[in-house]
């Protein structure tokens, strides 16, 4: 744009870009940096965050015709107090991916595997020779509760783990899965804070924290916005 123009002559639209640009800087400044993320937002759009996957290894699901299995795997203590968690966090974040591009293989198929095989597996490469697929994402959660660790009035979803992608490729005749990405994750529903038992029912706050963690796991593997986290 030629900065000579008389500013008499300037778009309304530009004046008003302009002041925007202006608040935005003011906002960044005063105002810390979540402001000036707000304001940021209200000019330009929320922008989207590459996935993580595709970022660390070039491979793009939702764009790649290959299919990714998910499994889950918990310790046998939350299995005690939670005997469904492994099936349910397999099928919200297979729904997920799916609903974002990304090609699973049924997770009612991965359930009844892995019941029929007592509920574990020594190594992925196991799965690779049952299902056709080119990747498995195995998540393991090594903490998940209900409750708020200071008060067992109040709900406050929080988990921890690590989820370790493996790519499928047939060797000496044989399918075995080597290891392509792994990261840990930690999550806590609601982000903003506890609320009360008497406000809802314990499987209705189970349900939902599961919903909130499938969707920060699978956010791992396609583009999502800066607003998605709040």
């Amino acid at each position: 744009m030629n900065c000579s123009v008389d500013p008499k002559r300037m778009s309304v639209r530009w004046r008003v870009c302009s002041a925007l640009l202006a608040a935005l800087t003011l906002l960044g400044s005063v105002g810390g940096c979540s402001l000036g993320v707000m304001a940021g937002r209200a000019i330009f759009g929320d922008p989207k965050i590459p996935s993580e996957f595709s970022t660390r290894t070039g491979i793009d699901l939702t764009k790649d015709e290959k299919k990714l299995l998910v499994v889950v795997r918990t310790p046998q203590s939350i299995e005690g107090d939670l005997p469904s968690l492994e099936v349910d966090l397999i099928d919200a974040v297979s729904r997920r991916l799916k609903l974002h591009g990304v090609q699973v293989v049924n997770p009612d198929e991965v359930a009844k595997w892995i019941d029929k095989n007592g509920g574990r597996f020594d190594h992925p490469s196991e799965l690779a020779r049952e299902f056709d697929t080119e990747f498995i994402a195995v998540i393991d959660v090594d903490t998940f509760s209900l409750h708020d660790a200071g008060s067992p009035n109040l709900y406050h979803g929080s988990a921890s783990g690590q989820m370790q992608v493996f790519r499928v490729q047939e060797i000496a005749g044989s399918k075995d899965a080597q290891q392509v990405f792994s990261g840990n994750f930690r999550n806590q529903y609601p982000p903003h804070g506890p609320v009360p038992v008497d406000s809802l029912s314990r499987k209705m706050f189970e349900m939902r924290f599961v919903d909130h963690l499938s969707d920060r796991l699978g956010s791992r593997f396609y583009d999502y916005r800066m607003g998605d986290e709040m």
